[in-house]
């Protein structure tokens, strides 16, 4: 079985030099709608990047295609699906249901997989194969008023 690990991130812009153009130019086609898609590595330090494939390597370093920092705290890894509109799943990503309910993708650890957590009852849970006919509506960096609406429950 064969599965696209794949992550994206917000580009960290407390970086000196890191501008829009700048994760643009280097990241190219890997950036859209303010993400940087590829793979994640991190320090010891709390730092964290998204990376384009390895093109180069030797005993000391690794040459990807990019290497873009991002704020950690925006990073979330692709679960393997798609919706019924063809969008890549992301942790973090928001739908909503036909009740209007708004479901949160996270990964729940004592089940080892990606559910949907409605936002308002938080101690409940669907798989995330229940949510793949419901509407994506956002994601929690992009849309955190869809975490407070009123009547979400």
């Amino acid at each position: 079985m064969n599965r696209e690990i794949l992550f994206r991130g917000k580009p960290d812009r407390h970086w000196d030099g890191i501008s829009e153009d700048y994760v643009k130019l280097h990241a190219g086609e890997a950036y859209k709608d303010g993400w940087v898609y590829g793979q994640l590595v991190g320090n010891a330090h709390g730092m964290a990047w998204i990376i384009g494939h390895i093109v180069e390597w030797d005993e000391d370093y690794i040459y990807p295609e990019y290497w873009i920092p991002v704020d950690l705290e925006t990073v979330g890894q692709y679960t393997g699906m798609t919706d019924e509109s063809k969008n890549k799943i992301f942790e973090g990503d928001l739908y909503r249901s036909d009740s209007g309910r708004i479901f949160e993708v996270v990964y729940l650890k004592s089940q080892a997989c990606f559910v949907g957590v409605p936002t308002k009852e938080p101690e409940l849970w669907v798989f995330l194969e229940d949510m793949l006919d419901m509407k994506k509506v956002g994601n929690k960096w992009d849309n955190p008023e869809l975490l407070e609406v009123p009547g979400n429950d």
